[in-house]
């Protein structure tokens, strides 16, 4: 999808279906980036909707925007932020999510549980990462933003991303290891 030329119907033309294209194209991965940090859902909801009707009022400012995607996850991380902080919720704050559903479904109900225990391990080993370390994990590999683009999101330089993704990509490389030892494959 060209967000760019929708970008410029709504910021120029004030085109709602253009709008309304954009808030469905972004909605589901704003409301999960959002739920990473409040773990409401209700809460990332009104988060996003509040980022969105900014972006339908800023008529032409909007063109000033270079990376619509890059702003919007950048506005909504700035909101949740508020939100805990405004709140007082970032004490039990934890931004651990499910693991990736990628893996592939096996057939038999041997290969069905040992998915499942190895599902489960990846899901554990996510949740264990430092906080930083899993959100750069989920952006770089489950929502293919590019390392600037995640410098950009969380404020923090690209070396810093590249650094939380090798903890990262090692911590699960050690799940995949004793997995394989464990099962003998």
């Amino acid at each position: 999808m060209d967000t760019t030329l929708l970008q410029e119907q709504v910021a120029l033309g004030r085109d709602e279906n253009a709008y309304k294209r954009l808030f469905l194209h972004f909605y589901k991965g704003l409301i999960r980036f959002a739920d990473t940090y409040v773990r409401q859902h209700e809460v990332a909801e009104e988060i996003v909707s509040d980022v969105m009707l900014k972006v339908w009022t800023m008529q032409e400012a909007l063109l000033d925007v270079r990376n619509l995607r890059v702003y919007l996850f950048s506005a909504v991380r700035n909101g949740a932020i508020n939100y805990l902080l405004k709140n007082r919720n970032y004490t039990t704050w934890d931004i651990d999510q499910v693991a990736p559903d990628t893996f592939v479904s096996s057939h038999t109900p041997e290969e069905e549980t040992i998915h499942r225990e190895l599902k489960r391990n990846f899901a554990e080993a996510v949740s264990q990462l430092p906080p930083k370390c899993r959100m750069v994990f989920k952006l770089v590999r489950e929502d293919s933003f590019s390392y600037k683009e995640v410098a950009a999101i969380l404020d923090i330089s690209e070396n810093t991303v590249d650094r939380h993704l090798n903890i990262a990509m090692h911590r699960l490389a050690d799940v995949l290891q004793n997995y394989r030892q464990r099962s003998g494959r």
